[in-house]
């Protein structure tokens, strides 16, 4: 166990102090940990959780943090992070030219949230998830590059609440797309296919944000094979354009070239998610509400019942601004 704690003397050069203790449970660690510090660990103060992706790949760290759900003092809207690398690194890390640790890495992960490329969980919404039998757990995930906090995408967890896999940050912004997640433009880069725009390889790349998505999920069981179709409306503005089009006569062509990419890396994400058993995207809450009777046949093995489910994605792509560079 490592918390970090402000030092509010005048004489101290630091502004935080990291301290570490090893115990069998986490109630345990705030009478070893107050042991080593000047004053007492305020629970309804804590911003953040950080979990090494080890533990993860051994155990279900739920029974682990059961103390703080069950003492009404302590902060359930603190965020939950996986540490790909060493919890001990990070906490280490010189933030002398950056601030205060906890105040940092808090910034960090609701701004990349903000940004929409990373999910956000809080520990409330965390015990949610592993509570629904019709979604599985995704947590922001960060790493240290070159003495830097880096917030490299999403943790996916399966339903026991060990790890399945990762995201980068475009497929975590395709699962906020998935989730219909619109507090917040999501932005997206595509490498279109060249020929299509007479252009090179290196500059046939297209940025867009989706402001509006409209998704429409329907399901259906067919000799207890499960089929989803979504189909999503999708309003976008064009932030960045490397080659040249004629907007007038050719934006059709461009909508076309978005619509398929956008496809295809979305069918990708979601079979991703069907090798490893494990559905971020909550697609069983439409299937619960949907045809309850057949769910309750998959309810106990919802991740192998995804997986072998047959997924069809089709988005309809608009572009409602093309900026003012034209």
């Amino acid at each position: 166990m490592y918390t970090s704690s402000s030092v509010f003397s005048r004489e101290a050069k630091e502004r935080y102090k990291i301290t570490t203790t090893t115990v069998d449970t986490m109630r345990e660690s705030k009478y070893k940990l107050e042991s080593k510090i000047n004053g007492n660990i305020a629970p309804g103060k804590l911003q953040s959780i950080l979990i090494g992706k080890k533990m993860l790949q051994q155990t279900n760290v739920l029974s682990y943090l059961d103390v703080l759900f069950r003492d009404p003092k302590n902060e359930i809207n603190a965020n939950v992070i996986v540490v790909d690398g060493s919890v001990k690194e990070v906490m280490y890390m010189k933030m002398s030219d950056k601030g205060e640790l906890g105040g940092v890495i808090k910034q960090l992960v609701e701004s990349t949230y903000k940004g929409r490329i990373s999910v956000l969980t809080t520990l409330q919404k965390f015990h949610q998830q592993m509570m629904d039998s019709a979604i599985t757990p995704y947590l922001t995930e960060m790493r240290v590059e070159k003495n830097d906090l880096v917030i490299s995408g999403t943790t996916l967890l399966h339903l026991d609440g060990t790890y399945a896999t990762s995201l980068n940050h475009q497929e975590s912004s395709l699962l906020l797309l998935l989730q219909h997640n619109m507090n917040n433009p999501i932005p997206l880069t595509f490498h279109l296919p060249a020929e299509i725009f007479h252009t090179d390889e290196e500059m046939s790349y297209a940025s867009i944000n989706i402001r509006k998505a409209k998704a429409n999920f329907k399901t259906k069981f067919e000799e207890n094979h499960l089929t989803i179709d979504i189909q999503m409306k999708v309003q976008i503005e064009l932030m960045e354009r490397m080659f040249t089009l004629d907007m007038e006569k050719q934006s059709k062509l461009l909508e076309q070239a978005i619509e398929q990419e956008l496809k295809k890396q979305s069918d990708a994400l979601i079979k991703k998610a069907q090798k490893h058993q494990v559905d971020p995207f909550g697609f069983g809450i439409y299937v619960r509400s949907q045809d309850y009777k057949n769910w309750k046949k998959v309810e106990d093995h919802w991740g192998k019942a995804l997986s072998e489910a047959t997924v069809n994605f089709t988005p309809k792509v608009a572009i409602k601004s093309t900026g003012v560079s034209e």
